[in-house]
């Protein structure tokens, strides 16, 4: 289930972790989950509304945290729409769970391990009760500050904001913040949480807290304030923090700007010659965009029919027949694969992994877990830049 928190914002997926070595340092080995698809690889189209709906409802609260935290509105906010009533370097390896959804791998806080989803969507780490145990660390410290957590179906959850030391990816970095549930927001398997590795202007903490990348930074932890996401279905994904693996890209890294104070990781772009904006989200399973514009991308992919479900819209096509996709990004296009352009089947024919969503409080398209596997994605938040390259 997804979370959205007043004070903490937060995704779940199962996880297994193994720590390996890399040219460039530490890996730790992540797996995914699948939730969209039924057993016999049939697209559930209930929870495919359900995963947009959060969606929607996680960048709702993220743009009034925002806000909250730089006194305007974010400039994605989307007015036509009422959605607002040591040195060195790691890596953490990414495994694939059942073929879909969210990014987990181990992380340490005092004396307690566990895994947490990799969120680039979001900038806050909250943990299930039970899973971080701060009395059996004497470096453990509880704050005055603590969280409410707003869930889909309208349940709440609060929880207190502690500190402590962390171990990340083989990383260390002292007195950062975890927010610890009194109720449980996930039954997801082995991950117990959410960590943000957006930037903090999006933050639900309280700024004095940074969040855990942030936090290596500021004390020096890492050789260099980078990190880079690889997804591959099955084995081989890897997040690696504190430099480039060029192992894992064909090709020269295409860098572009991104603006910290949006809190996204942001760039602009187009779809099928459609120009928009993109918000890189490791944190969401689909391509997920405003309805005028993904029915004018559809309409542009021959053999692919669009189909209205409530709020949302969704395309199928033959499976023998997959479109061609191509998300451009600063004069370089990138191409969903066979693979990538669809995430399961419906009466024969395969469901397009590109849908619109009526409502996004935003006005830009959310490149999650499906983008993210064509390319190896550099999240650089010394130079405040993007890189993309084709995955070796």
């Amino acid at each position: 289930m997804r979370l959205f928190l007043r004070l903490a914002l937060g995704l779940v997926a199962a996880a297994h972790v193994v720590l390996a070595s890399s040219p460039t340092g530490m890996t730790v080995h992540l797996e995914r989950r699948h939730f969209l698809l039924n057993d016999d690889n049939t697209v559930n189209f209930k929870a495919v509304a359900n995963h947009a709906k959060q969606l929607s409802h996680k960048y709702t609260f993220l743009m009034k945290k925002f806000k909250d935290n730089m006194g305007k509105d974010h400039p994605l906010l989307n007015a036509l729409v009422d959605a607002l009533n040591k040195r060195g370097e790691g890596e953490v390896s990414l495994t694939d769970i059942r073929s879909e959804l969210l990014w987990a791998g181990e992380i340490q806080f005092g004396n307690s391990k566990f895994k947490l989803d990799f969120d680039t969507g979001s900038a806050d780490t909250l943990v299930n009760p039970g899973a971080y145990e701060p009395q059996k660390s004497s470096s453990s410290r509880k704050t005055s500050d603590g969280f409410e957590t707003s869930y889909a179906d309208n349940t709440h959850a609060v929880g207190a904001i502690y500190t402590d030391n962390m171990v990340f990816g083989g990383l260390k970095a002292k007195n950062v913040a975890i927010g610890l549930s009194k109720t449980r927001f996930s039954d997801d398997g082995e991950s117990v949480g959410i960590a943000g590795l957006g930037f903090p202007s999006i933050q639900a903490f309280p700024k004095k807290y940074d969040p855990i990348f942030v936090a290596l930074m500021h004390q020096n932890a890492v050789a260099e304030p980078v990190f880079q996401f690889t997804l591959k279905p099955g084995v081989g994904s890897t997040l690696h923090l504190g430099g480039v693996d060029h192992s894992k890209v064909k090709d020269k890294l295409n860098y572009v700007d991104v603006n910290p104070d949006d809190g996204f990781w942001i760039t602009d772009g187009s779809v099928q010659g459609v120009k928009t904006k993109f918000v890189i989200d490791s944190g969401t399973t689909l391509i997920i965009g405003p309805m005028d514009q993904v029915l004018e991308v559809i309409s542009k992919l021959p053999g692919v029919t669009p189909h209205y479900h409530l709020s949302s819209l969704q395309a199928t096509f033959d499976c023998s027949r997959p479109p061609t996709v191509d998300f451009e990004i600063n004069g370089k296009k990138y191409k969903l694969d066979k693979q990538q352009a669809s995430y399961g089947t419906s009466f024969g024919r395969c469901v397009l992994s590109i849908m619109g969503q009526r409502g996004l409080p935003m006005n830009a398209w959310v490149l999650g877990d499906a983008f993210m596997q064509s390319v190896s994605v550099v999240f650089d938040m010394g130079r405040n830049r993007m890189g993309f390259a084709p995955s070796a």
